[in-house]
């Protein structure tokens, strides 16, 4: 429960502005992580829906025992993934182009700006740690109601 809850605030978080230029005199340097991203965004978008579906299933009584590992392995592995995409990007800020009305748009480090981190960023990773440890954390409700054999 607490990976889709993790889930869904991720895929609403992804909205929420991630990068700011700071001396821009135009909102026009506020970025989500859809504005930004072009791959990292979709990767992120497809862990949120994972998170989310596997506890729908789960909940309409799903079997996964077919599957090669644990649902909660999987959904904690998927968060963990999450969380290093968006740790790597904290570190590794984008180099943003923006359109100040010229005839292409311009790189901001060009311009002299710099890419600052905002809310969402950091929003994103907290929904990110939530679906990490809510993988994991089933795994652990799961190992408590599987009887022992002896």
């Amino acid at each position: 429960m607490v990976a889709a809850a993790s889930g869904v605030l991720l895929f609403l978080f992804m909205s929420v502005n991630w990068f700011t230029v700071s001396n821009d005199p135009t909102a026009a340097g506020r970025r989500s992580a859809w504005e930004t991203f072009s791959l990292i965004d979709l990767a992120l978008f497809a862990i949120a829906l994972t998170a989310v579906g596997i506890a729908i299933a789960r909940g309409a009584g799903a079997d996964f025992r077919s599957l090669p590992v644990s649902s909660g392995l999987l959904v904690g592995a998927l968060g963990l993934i999450a969380c290093g995409l968006i740790v790597f990007r904290l570190f590794v800020t984008p180099d943003l182009q923006i359109d100040y009305g010229g005839a292409s748009p311009d790189s901001v480090e060009e311009r002299g700006g710099v890419v600052d981190r905002d809310a969402g960023i950091y929003l994103g990773l907290a929904a990110s740690v939530g679906i990490l440890v809510g993988g994991f954390a089933s795994l652990r409700e799961r190992a408590r109601r599987t009887p022992r054999r002896m």
